[in-house]
């Protein structure tokens, strides 16, 4: 199997390849001067540039890959075209020895990994009595399918005679014969005398005969590759933190999607393209990215959409969510990264907003006396159609229908309206007590077990940073235990509850215990009206759009 030509390939590259050494480096300018330095100085010269300090995740970092050899440079370049480039990333667990910032891999996790072609290289230079060849390829850095305590990064190469080239010299040698090589022998030429066989021309080569294995042709084809890796393994951290909130509607879903940017990051961090795709539904963006937003440390873009379902009565309920979203984070060093974030979750369209049905606890006079029903009627945006709910036949209660507004601005008062109407055969007087349950996730919304690499960033992407996993407030209740009746027999009262609005997005309102203040019966409400918050300016534009469509 080995020929002349597929020997001068694995010669050419033995050649290169004596002496030869593959430097894989970070640098914090992304390699843009390599050229430079090279040119105007020396390889020394490039070991002292400075390298990163960290890098981000789901950023599409800018790698340098430097192989020196000797040779000619017009050879070089010639031969190049024939090899690949192997560039993987790794994560490990980095540990800090002593008082230097030298980490150790602590267990390798592969992280992703592309094959280079040798011609997409940038340029060759001579720098002394070398040749250095630069690529300089991106690679993008999700997020690794293990916890790690203080993840780190680092980075491997290797280089090597191509598959295609060593396809290519087999195709071309089965074509031509070795010079001077005689043709190997019939051993069953005797046999044509035969009559039995007559003229059937039967053949078999004496070197099928001659060769009792398989020839050690895979051993002679494979050459030992030329390998590199990064100095050391760089800290990795989050730059963006993204999550998705849904609330059912009678007929959609309304999902919120924030982007926050990290406190650890320096700069602007400014979002380009955002992309979200439900199969088997009509996705509507109610506040579309028409133009980049930026975020310093902290800051949170939200964008809302509609998913409205479009699918048969018998397809499954659950469906995927699609969420990309391309952002780019400008240093105050003066680089610019960018980042390209990917993951996926599960929604079910088919649920619709029904109205619930709650009943009261126990009496503590009695423990089986059958408790009366609670009702209440789910509050509703303007365009949504009212229904009443009703308490079952023969059975007496309260029903509290709940309204509020649509939209409110952030650090305004939100108004709720509460109406009681006392359907049982004595007073009522009511207390309501405001509480604030832990975040649970939504009606509708429903994450995949760990496992794919996209349920892995879905997963961890909602996962808050150190500094904030304790929960922020929606909103701040004015008046948290507040008292209404008494209701008497076949009447209805109205009130109003007030809350001041902390944060942008869908409200989580949390729940309302409501407490009778005769029997110390309590029932929590947790289906409230869902509202969203927006700035003043978007607001303002809500309304004015509103009015024209009225005109």
């Amino acid at each position: 199997m080995s020929t002349a030509r597929q020997l001068d390939v694995t010669k050419q590259f033995k050649t290169f390849s004596s002496g030869a050494r593959l430097d894989v480096l970070i640098l914090e300018s992304g390699g843009d001067d390599i050229l430079e330095v090279l040119r105007d100085g020396s390889s020394d010269d490039v070991s002292r540039s400075p390298p990163r300090r960290h890098l981000y995740f789901d950023e599409k970092a800018r790698v340098t890959v430097l192989l020196r050899t000797s040779g000619n440079k017009d050879e070089l370049r010639k031969f190049l075209p024939q090899v690949e480039i192997s560039l993987a990333a790794h994560a490990t667990d980095a540990v800090p020895q002593g008082s230097g910032n030298a980490a150790s891999a602590s267990g390798k996790h592969d992280l992703t990994s592309r094959t280079i072609p040798g011609g997409d290289l940038e340029d060759i230079v001579v720098s002394g009595d070398y040749l250095f060849a630069i690529w300089r390829p991106s690679l993008h850095l999700p997020r690794p399918q293990v916890r790690l305590q203080r993840p780190a990064v680092y980075f491997t190469a290797n280089l090597k005679v191509s598959r295609d080239a060593l396809n290519a010299s087999r195709r071309r040698a089965a074509e031509t014969l070795e010079s001077y090589e005689p043709l190997p022998a019939n051993v069953l030429e005797p046999l044509h005398t035969d009559p039995a066989f007559g003229d059937s021309g039967i053949y078999l080569s004496e070197g099928r005969i001659a060769k009792s294995v398989g020839s050690n042709a895979q051993a002679q084809d494979d050459v030992k590759p030329i390998r590199g890796a990064t100095k050391r393994a760089f800290p990795i951290v989050p730059a963006l933190f993204t999550r998705i909130r849904c609330s059912v509607l009678p007929d959609a879903l309304i999902a919120s999607l924030h982007l926050e940017a990290s406190r650890l990051i320096t700069g602007t961090l400014t979002a380009k393209d955002v992309t979200v795709d439900v199969p088997g539904a009509q996705v509507e963006s109610l506040c579309p990215l028409d133009e980049p937003k930026d975020a310093k440390a902290g800051d949170e873009i939200i964008l809302l959409y509609k998913f409205a379902h479009q699918r048969r009565t018998d397809d499954p309920a659950l469906s995927s969510v699609f969420v990309r979203v391309g952002a780019m984070l400008a240093e105050r060093e003066g680089s610019s990264i960018d980042l390209e974030t990917k993951w996926q979750t599960k929604v079910d369209l088919s649920s619709t907003a029904s109205k619930p049905s709650y009943r009261w606890s126990r009496p503590l006079s009695t423990g089986s006396q059958q408790a009366p029903r609670l009702s209440l009627k789910d509050a509703a945006p303007p365009s949504m159609p009212e229904t009443e709910l009703k308490p079952s036949t023969g059975e007496t209660g309260v029903v509290f229908n709940i309204t509020a507004p649509a939209t409110v601005s952030k650090d305004d008062t939100l108004v709720l309206d509460l109406q009681c109407i006392n359907r049982s055969d004595r007073k009522r007087r009511f207390a309501l007590i405001a509480l604030r349950t832990k975040k649970t996730p939504p009606n509708g919304f429903a994450k995949e077990q760990r496992g794919s690499e996209d349920t892995r960033r879905s997963m961890e992407t909602t996962k808050p940073e150190p500094s904030q996993r304790k929960r922020r407030l929606d909103v701040l209740d004015l008046y948290p235990d507040f008292r209404i009746g008494p209701v008497a027999p076949g009447a209805s009262l109205e009130t109003k509850l007030r809350y001041r609005t902390l944060t942008m997005g869908i409200l989580d309102l949390g729940a309302i215990r409501i407490v009778d203040l005769d029997t110390r019966q309590t029932v929590d409400v947790k289906n409230l009206p869902d509202v969203i918050v927006m700035n003043s300016t978007s607001q303002e534009e809500s309304e004015k759009s509103a009015g024209k469509q009225q005109d």
